[in-house]
């Protein structure tokens, strides 16, 4: 009966790892369970079998060693010991697995300083706590892990730090998640599964930058259960999520492995027109659906980058914006000028998320904004908000 412990070993470690997701360590981990189930085979089994089960394990071991190899090499030294556990989910790809505090720390492991150490609640919605006006108009924000408020604490975060600027006189809702993008803010829009939280909405904010483009594209590897959109005569159309069984196991071996982050990224990764053209699409879809359905207009807080990130696309963080613009969508360049303000930290160091330095600026952005092309929400007057599209192109402050 001992025989068959080893093969039972390796088959339910390598379901634990499906199950866990992907991380950077997911196909070191993946070749240690095939170890163990072909040593497990090996003792059960005789003759040609064990032979031809040998040698795919001897084969195995110098796979394990060179992935070991160029993950520690390539290891950054900060490591997250700790964080929000999330869960598959069917619309969006994944959630919170439940309401309640959770503690997330980042550490660098080289020094032992620690990056970040906060509380993060995760409330009854399991969306991230936001104290506001529970009966005022409402503002939903939507985006990644910079809405969400990735390394920070709830008071930090961009629409907590908004709902403060505002006196608290509005609801705020924030429907950020650490790894959405725009697909998550389309297919939200196109599902309704928080339409009963949207009512009486009376703007949406989707905080968003070009990488974005990497995961409407499925490129980056943690998007795999993401869901997935393409362009169809000249339609952006849903078909289900990034990658599934697998097709999902095997990019989630080899998109992160240290392996080919090393040889096959910088190739597979790179941005090209038709990857921003559905990145734009996508975004667009979204803000026409919340216009249709919601009658509620969209601004887009624009996070330009590199310019060289957008070299081999033939578009600049001009042109998408005026394209959102045109479509319908309100802009605002977010760009923070760091030497206007010395001696302050915008993201957090060893990390790269937005600190809440960050946030109370882009907070002060939004509020200036509203207050110029809002026609009163700030003071309640709710049917006074424009609807529908842009009639002339937004500038944002300089």
């Amino acid at each position: 009966m001992m025989r068959y412990v080893i093969l039972l070993t390796g088959i339910v470690s390598a379901a634990a790892v499906y199950g866990t997701g992907y991380t950077k360590y997911t196909l070191l981990l993946y070749l240690f369970c095939a170890l163990i189930l072909l040593v497990g085979i090996v003792v059960i089994v005789r003759g040609r079998l064990r032979d031809v089960t040998l040698v795919v394990a001897s084969l195995l071991l110098p796979l394990i060693v060179v992935e070991g190899y160029l993950l520690f090499q390539a290891e950054t030294w900060a490591r997250q010991t700790q964080k929000i556990p999330f869960t598959p989910d069917p619309v969006l790809g994944w959630s919170p697995i439940a309401p309640g505090v959770f503690r997330s720390k980042k550490i660098d492991s080289k020094s032992g300083k620690v990056i970040f150490d906060v509380n993060q609640t995760i409330d009854e919605h399991l969306q991230r706590k936001t104290v506001s006006n529970e009966y005022g108009p409402t503002i939903a924000f939507f985006g990644d892990s910079f809405t969400f408020g990735e390394g920070l604490q709830d008071s930090e975060t961009l629409p907590q730090t908004f709902s403060n600027v505002e006196s608290r006189d509005l609801r705020i809702l924030n429907f950020g998640i650490t790894g959405y993008g725009p697909q998550q803010f389309l297919r939200a829009m196109e599902t309704d599964i928080f339409r009963e939280r949207l009512n009486n909405s009376q703007l949406f904010v989707f905080l968003s930058a070009p990488w974005h483009a990497e995961r409407t594209s499925c490129l980056n590897p943690s998007m795999l259960r993401s869901p997935k959109y393409v362009i169809e005569d000249g339609k952006v159309v849903y078909k289900g999520a990034c990658a599934d069984g697998l097709i999902r196991i095997f990019r989630e071996m080899s998109g992160n492995s240290a392996a080919y982050r090393a040889l096959f990224s910088p190739t597979f990764s790179t941005l090209h027109r038709a990857d921003i053209e559905l990145y734009v699409a996508v975004v667009v879809r979204a803000v026409e659906l919340a216009r249709e359905k919601y009658g509620v207009p969209t601004l887009i807080m624009y996070l330009p980058f590199v310019p060289e990130y957008l070299s081999h696309t033939g578009y600049t963080d001009a042109d998408i914006m005026e394209k959102f613009r045109a479509a319908g969508a309100f802009v605002l360049d977010a760009t923070i000028n760091s030497a206007d303000y010395p001696r302050t930290e915008f993201f957090i160091p060893g990390d790269g998320h937005p600190t809440g330095a960050a946030n109370r600026l882009w907070a002060e952005m939004l509020r200036d904004w509203i207050k110029r092309n809002g026609q009163g929400l700030l003071n309640s007057e709710v049917k006074a908000f424009t609807r529908g599209p842009a009639v002339h192109p937004l500038d944002a402050p300089k």
